[in-house]
């Protein structure tokens, strides 16, 4: 499985992405695990075709972090860079497409549409993405059993709903941020950490009860410490 995290913006620093090392960490074995960090790659596109070529994965999942670019003086969309990764994708794999992350969560719907992928996430993957794993392995898979999964069927974007349950984060993999690239270290010394999921209020403005879920759930202090250390 290749999971390719998306994100190139560096502005106002380039942000570890947390949420798809969290799902590379959650894919149990004998599932073979390939991290390919897009942020820093002079040409992503060529970095993508080649690595696809050498590895020929099975799946390719894909992290859309950000639908646009943090500059508030000139507002830009990043939908055209994820379209030539999935055109990518496309060229060099036969390879079913799984999408998901903050930025699919938050329009997942037409993202399905627009950007052409089989398969979403929206909201938590931890447990949707293995299970999707495992009923994709199956001659007749059960996808409406998958929480949060947008699905290609006959042409069309189906949903398989959301049970309405959320993850115990306590209960989640630490993610493995050895497969990072160094730069996010030495050049912005910047650690992504989770301390919380969820929030139940309803701001106009906020999009993490659309990615998150609207409950708000706490990490117990320690762990969050340990993984601090």
């Amino acid at each position: 499985i290749a999971f390719i995290s998306a994100n190139q913006e560096k502005l106002p620093d380039a942000v570890i992405p947390l949420g798809i090392l969290s799902v590379t960490a959650a894919t149990p074995a004998p599932h073979e695990k390939l991290f390919w960090d897009l942020c820093f790659e002079p040409g992503p596109i060529e970095t993508v075709a080649r690595n696809l070529r050498e590895s020929q994965p099975d799946i390719v999942a894909i992290g859309l972090r950000n639908l646009q670019n943090m500059d508030y003086t000139n507002i830009t969309t990043n939908l055209d860079a994820y379209r030539a990764i999935i055109r990518t994708v496309r060229a060099n794999s036969p390879a079913p497409i799984v999408l998901g992350g903050g930025g699919f969560s938050v329009m997942p719907q037409r993202l399905m549409e627009d950007l052409g992928a089989d398969y979403g996430i929206a909201g938590e993957g931890e447990l949707a993405f293995p299970r999707l794993l495992d009923e994709l392995a199956k001659p007749e898979p059960a996808l409406d059993g998958v929480d949060g999964l947008y699905y290609l069927a006959d042409g069309i974007v189906r949903f398989a709903g959301h049970s309405g349950r959320f993850l115990a984060l306590d209960d989640l993999p630490r993610p493995d941020r050895s497969v990072l690239p160094e730069r996010y270290y030495t050049e912005y010394g910047i650690e992504s950490l989770q301390t919380k999921r969820g929030c139940p209020l309803h701001c106009t403005y906020c999009t993490y009860p659309l990615i998150e879920g609207p409950r708000g759930r706490l990490r117990d202090p320690g762990k969050v410490a340990d993984e601090f250390m």
